[in-house]
């Protein structure tokens, strides 16, 4: 999950996007751990956080720009 490191050098916000990946990160492995006791693979588990997020970010950028 170091997918963060290489946007780091072309973000304005470096801090701010390393302290919420780090805030929220153990929230995600739980809810990676949670799925995977439930049956699921830590792979689907991902996939589907992925593709909840990707979903979110696309409502973002439909919403006007205050």
């Amino acid at each position: 999950m170091n997918n963060v490191l290489e946007f780091r050098p072309k973000c304005p916000h470096v801090e701010s996007l390393s302290d919420c990946r780090e805030a929220l990160e153990p929230a995600v492995m739980k809810i990676v751990s949670d799925a995977v006791g439930r049956g699921y693979t830590a792979a689907e588990a991902a996939m589907v956080i992925a593709d909840i997020a990707d979903d979110y970010i696309l409502m973002l950028s439909r919403q006007p720009r205050r």
